[in-house]
């Protein structure tokens, strides 16, 4: 499976359906400061302990800074036949 680069506005059609994981990948004193509802803190330099938890979700969606961490996390889970996005542009783009 490969993984979706997707807008804010594309992810946001899938946000809060039940199955779906939107997680933030930011520092905790980033998501402490402002993030989406919703979402799950987990920094990056963490994801690999919650691997097998995000596993029973049929979407994860992620988003860091800038987009490049969210990138490389949803490249992980797709070679594991997960469907997993990256928020194009990251925060900063959902910020605009």
């Amino acid at each position: 499976m490969k993984p979706n680069l997707v807008s804010f506005s594309e992810a946001s059609k899938y946000i809060y359906h039940s199955k779906t994981l939107l997680v933030d990948l930011r520092s905790r004193e980033a998501f402490a400061t402002s993030h989406i509802s919703g979402a799950w803190n987990i920094p990056y330099e963490e994801l690999s302990q919650y691997q097998e938890e995000m596993m029973n979700y049929d979407r994860i969606i992620f988003y860091c800074d800038h987009g490049n961490h969210s990138l490389q996390a949803a490249r992980e889970l797709a070679k594991k036949g997960k469907w997993a996005s990256s928020i194009a542009g990251g925060y900063e783009e959902i910020k605009k």
